[in-house]
């Protein structure tokens, strides 16, 4: 069994890394957003867009190594805690608080990529119609080219039979 203070001072860092999810959190879902402008604008700058991303990366890293010295923290204190539910009560609700901040982003960012993911393909699907047009186009003006090729040979060659 450990020490009150010791375990005080473990909820104290599991709370303090809450609040550094939190932060983490809050950036993702600013980026997230950032996407969202990224997209919408008239000329989509994929350099800006995976910046974003990479971005996000590091972050979900951070959040996940958190994580992992969360659930390390409380596996050692979980039984000194539920013994004594009274003593932490304060420390646990502020716990309680962070925990749902952290799922109400998560849910915030979840929503926002897949709006984010809707937009994307409507925006590659546009484009990529575009592109079928001109590649249609650049195969009309190819056979206009042809024809007319073939025809101005055929012509000229009834110019040259006249002679």
């Amino acid at each position: 069994m450990l020490a009150v203070t010791d375990t005080g001072t473990y909820i104290n860092i599991m709370r303090e890394s809450l609040v550094r999810k939190v932060g983490y959190l809050k950036q993702i879902l600013e980026l997230t957003e950032n996407q969202t402008t990224i997209i919408k604008t008239a000329d989509f700058d994929e350099d800006a867009f995976n910046t974003a991303i990479d971005s996000k990366e590091v972050l979900i890293n951070n959040i996940n190594e958190i994580d992992k010295g969360f659930t390390a923290v409380y596996d050692r204190i979980r039984s000194d805690v539920l013994e004594n539910k009274d003593l932490y009560r304060t420390e646990l609700v502020a716990i309680q608080e962070l925990i749902r901040e952290c799922v109400d982003l998560g849910m915030k960012i979840e929503a926002t990529e897949e709006r984010n993911r809707a937009s994307l393909e409507q925006v590659f699907s546009v484009g990529f119609k575009g592109v079928r047009k001109a590649k249609q186009s650049r195969q009309m003006v190819n056979k206009y080219y042809k024809s007319m090729s073939n025809g101005m040979v055929n012509d000229s060659m009834l110019y040259d039979r006249k002679k």
